[in-house]
């Protein structure tokens, strides 16, 4: 198969969610080293049943935001995994249909990669309801895979570090299925920048500690108390705050900004995030899988809060059981970590070593070279069993 004939669908859902970032830099860099090959972003919710999506997200946030324990509970439980496996099977005969027809039928993909376990499991439905040859590929966009990822049809699973590869082997899943290559990031992380260019672009001092606070694409969490605190600390530092779509955080801050001891600049959605964490010092944000990603590949410290519950509390356990992030729980938490690097206590030299056995800054073209040369293989093999009969 000459690249020129490779066609990539990728599957992911939401629009600003970490699924559909992860899946556009994978789009990205395969437009960027295959040029010729043919690629597909397709939002799952758009083809699935719109009541069963409806119900999913309704259901979702709502337990995120009453009873987020119980989340935590049932996020990756083996039990409930079991325990569900009849309604599952169900929403996954209700939802295949439409995507298969509309989408795969006419596209003729020879590689599906899914970044949602839902799309995964869809397309493990279509493979075995059509026989499809497709090559199915499962990428981790949290440093954990919940059971739900998991299906005989899914021929390969790229995974963010070699723990988890570890750990999936010992469950029975076949090791030449598991590829250890990181969190896809967009390419931008990676490259280098001129520093003192940005800081100029930015409007950012280059003698003041700064601050980079995040919220998510939502803009979600504590940032605007976090503001004020830091505000009424007295510390020689500066914020930059990125509120993603949430205009009502956004206009509340820049009301607030004329009040403030500390030079503030608020961003709303923003794609040059990779510029951002380039001029900071110090990134304040929930543990989403990309956002720590792109912090590692930038060697950037991270602290975490408002951890959602299942996926980012696994994330935030794992990085910090390795050292690489700091959990702020208080205001006394928070304020004692910048001091710990205004006043060079903190050892940064030796974090960010540490940090470079994580970090994967070529996760991207990894996935997408395996993924070619993979592909390249399935055909190759059908032709020569198909030229034998």
């Amino acid at each position: 198969m000459e690249n020129q004939d490779l066609r990539v669908l990728l599957l992911s859902v939401g629009t600003l969610s970490g699924h559909r970032q992860a899946a556009e830099a994978i789009k990205e860099t395969l437009r960027k080293l295959y040029p010729n090959a043919k690629t597909q972003n397709v939002n799952l919710f758009r083809y699935a049943n719109s009541f069963w999506v409806c119900l999913l997200n309704g259901l979702y946030h709502a337990i995120i935001k009453f009873v987020p324990w119980f989340w935590d509970l049932i996020w990756d439980s083996k039990e409930v995994y079991w325990l569900t496996y009849g309604l599952r099977s169900i929403l996954y005969q209700l939802n295949w249909f439409r995507l298969y027809r509309e989408v795969i039928l006419p596209f003729s993909p020879h590689a599906i990669i899914c970044t949602y376990s839902l799309a995964c499991a869809i397309c493990a439905t279509i493979k075995k309801k059509k026989r499809s040859d497709f090559l199915l590929a499962a990428v981790s966009t949290d440093f954990t895979l919940n059971p739900y990822w998991f299906d005989n049809s899914v021929d390969v699973y790229f995974l963010p570090h070699e723990g988890l590869r570890k750990k999936l082997i010992k469950e029975g899943i076949s090791p030449g299925k598991l590829y250890t290559v990181g969190i896809p990031i967009s390419m931008d992380f990676s490259e280098p920048k001129n520093e003192e260019d940005l800081r100029k672009k930015w409007q950012v001092r280059k003698d003041l500690f700064t601050i980079l606070l995040m919220g998510g694409g939502l803009g979600m969490g504590s940032l605007k108390e976090i503001v004020v605190t830091l505000d009424s600390s007295h510390l020689p530092i500066q914020l930059l705050v990125v509120t993603g779509i949430n205009r009502r955080l956004k206009r509340k801050l820049q009301a607030l900004e004329s009040h403030l001891n500390l030079p503030l600049k608020v961003l709303g959605y923003i794609k040059k995030v990779d510029e951002l964490m380039e001029i900071s010092d110090l990134l304040i944000s929930k543990p989403g899988g990309l956002t720590t990603a792109e912090a590692l590949v930038k060697k950037l410290p991270l602290g975490i809060i408002d951890s959602l519950a299942g996926q980012e509390r696994r994330n935030q356990q794992l990085l910090s059981e390795k050292g690489v992030t700091f959990e702020l729980k208080d205001k006394e938490d928070l304020i004692d970590l910048i001091q710990g690097f205004l006043n060079n206590s903190f050892d940064l030299t030796q974090w960010r070593q540490g940090v470079s056995r994580l970090a994967r800054p070529q996760a991207t073209q990894e996935i997408v070279e395996k993924l070619v040369s993979l592909t390249k293989e399935r055909k190759d093999d059908s032709k020569i069993s198909g030229s034998t009969h």
